[in-house]
């Protein structure tokens, strides 16, 4: 026979309401509810006192539930019925500077060697003087401007002559800070056999150079001096042909800030790329159908070439249950012709395609409810399709990129189909895990739904790998509301569920677990969309009856 707590024989009863306003999302609620139910602690005694259990029938909660809750509200968009739409906006892809100019690191070689000797120089002498045309290999892109954003040369000296050596490297189509670009360093004496090395490096950052040579009327190409002197207070050197002077200049991590020039027409080929979609992180299972989507699609380019844009796939994946669903639409058939960006000399204005995806002219509705978490997307982008029709003025900015954005806007008419959101919660109780004098418990959950769907709670005991340990048998259903003709729901419905928490499942939560809760929701109507509103409610109140043993916390 069942113990009234109200009214026990031999042992005292103990009622303690209370009053708490909880404004986490119902999914939270039951197992805040739980805890706090548990944390009811009696009076410490001393050890030496007697034990005995007490039954208590505690808190009292009371909690609202909107719409707000379950989505945030900066996704949300409201009309004037209050009638909800789901507004996401998200990066799909970016193609930056590095995939149309690449500036590899490069090394020019310079050696000078007598073809005879000996030969006698005196101290301060020019040993060695090249004025050079070097070119750079960009393979496909003819640069004749370029500014750097990042970027190291480097002078380095190899010398086998019996004289210290200076050596100069300046080019004289490069500017730094306004001046020349100039970099010199020493070498120490050295001989055939025993050769000395030095080097120095200065940043190329804010560097301007003029790639068109000394005639101006090449690309890629760069004019560079080098000039090696004998040390002045040295006492020369006498040079054979066995002897030599080699001199290495070294660019590194050249970052444009600023390209101009003919960038080829080269076809560049993105590989499968997933990027995340956190939308619906919090969905664990079930399906959503959905009456109507709307994904408006934006390619921005700031890239000042024309460009081809042919995207390979689109795929929207749900890594849960492995599904993937490829777009259909003509986007997917032709390719995308964008005209390039404006140059504006300290900056530029993009240029804009824009197409409308919906349940008409695509399977949009299909690929978002997929529930996806990430999208895979593969595509190639034609550079200059037509050919140098801007006469060697195609350009780039460090921050140029050829950007797609998705815009996604879901009216909330809708079907839910088991659909489950999960979020675990670890649980403070009091005591410790060796002693504690909570001992079992069962949570009462009354509800009062205003939403056109029905909800039932799963809970389970997880570890750290999200193992399931144990579970708790929740039993009954929150009803959904009840609709109108007009579709709209006019009475919320009363429910009451339970969840009995067994001993052994208390002993489990003094461990290191948490408490994993799922929430499955049901529409009413499994054939009609529903349309969600501002107004729609669930009211909660809960009642957490346990049993305590007073003395057993030691």
């Amino acid at each position: 026979m069942r113990r009234d707590p109200f009214l026990t024989l031999g042992r005292p009863a103990v009622i303690c309401p209370v009053i708490m306003k909880n404004e986490r999302p119902p999914w939270l609620v039951a197992s805040a509810l739980l805890f706090a139910g548990l944390q009811l602690v009696a009076c410490r005694k001393t050890s030496d006192r007697p034990k005995w259990d007490v039954d208590l029938l505690a808190p009292v909660i009371t909690t609202s539930m909107s719409i707000g809750d379950l989505v945030p509200d900066s996704l949300l968009v409201i009309d004037a019925n209050g009638a909800l739409s789901l507004i996401y906006r998200s990066e799909l892809f970016a193609v930056s500077l590095d995939s149309v100019l690449q500036a590899p690191d490069t090394t020019f070689d310079y050696r000078y060697a007598l073809p005879f000797g000996p030969v006698n120089f005196p101290a301060g002498a020019t040993f060695f003087s090249d004025q050079e045309v070097t070119r750079f290999d960009l393979q496909d892109v003819a640069l004749r401007y370029l500014e750097l954003r990042e970027g190291e040369l480097e002078l380095q000296l190899k010398n086998k002559v019996a004289s210290r050596i200076i050596g100069t490297l300046s080019l004289p189509g490069a500017t730094l800070a306004g001046s020349p670009a100039l970099l010199t360093t020493s070498v120490d004496a050295g001989s055939p056999s025993q050769p000395t090395t030095a080097f120095e490096r200065r940043s190329l950052a804010g560097a301007v150079f003029d790639l068109r040579g000394p005639q101006f009327n090449a690309v890629n190409t760069l004019s560079t001096s080098i000039v090696a002197q004998l040390d002045p207070n040295g006492s020369g050197a006498t040079v054979t042909e066995a002897d030599s002077l080699v001199a290495l200049v070294n660019y590194y991590g050249l970052v444009p800030q600023y390209a101009r020039g003919y960038f080829g027409s080269q076809l560049v080929e993105v590989e499968p790329t997933e990027n995340a979609l956190d939308l619906f992180n919090n969905i664990v299972g079930g399906t959503l159908d959905l009456d109507a989507v709307s994904l408006k699609l934006v390619m921005v380019s700031g890239l000042g070439m024309d460009l081809q844009v042919r995207l390979r796939e689109l795929l929207a994946i749900n890594s849960r249950t492995g599904a993937e669903v490829a777009l259909n639409h003509s986007i997917m058939n032709g390719p995308v012709n964008l005209s390039r960006a404006i140059d504006l000399g300290n900056g530029f204005t993009p240029t804009t395609y824009q197409t409308t995806l919906n349940n008409s002219n695509s399977n949009v509705d299909l690929f978002v409810e997929n529930l996806p978490d990430k999208v895979r997307f593969a595509l190639d982008l034609n550079v200059n399709p037509l050919g140098d029709i801007s006469n060697g003025n195609d350009f780039v900015y460090y921050d140029s990129k050829l950007r797609a954005d998705l815009e996604l806007e879901i009216p909330l008419r809708l079907i839910t189909n088991e659909l489950t959101l999960q979020t675990l919660i670890r649980p403070e109780l009091p005591g410790t895990v060796e002693g504690h004098g909570l001992r079992e418990g069962e949570l009462r959950i009354f509800a009062s739904n205003g939403f056109p769907f029905s909800a039932r709670l799963e809970l389970a005991i997880v570890n750290a790998a999200g193992e399931v340990l144990s579970t708790a048998n929740v039993q009954g259903t929150i009803g959904a509301g009840m609709l109108g003709s007009n579709g709209l729901v006019q009475q919320s419905t009363s429910s009451r569920v339970v969840a009995p928490l067994t001993p052994d499942q208390v002993d489990l939560l003094y461990g290191d677990n948490q408490l994993r809760l799922r929430s499955v929701f049901n529409t009413a109507d499994q054939s009609q969309h529903i349309q969600l509103f501002e107004h729609y409610r669930l009211d909660l109140q809960v009642t957490a009856s346990v049993n305590y043993l007073v003395n057993g916390d030691e």
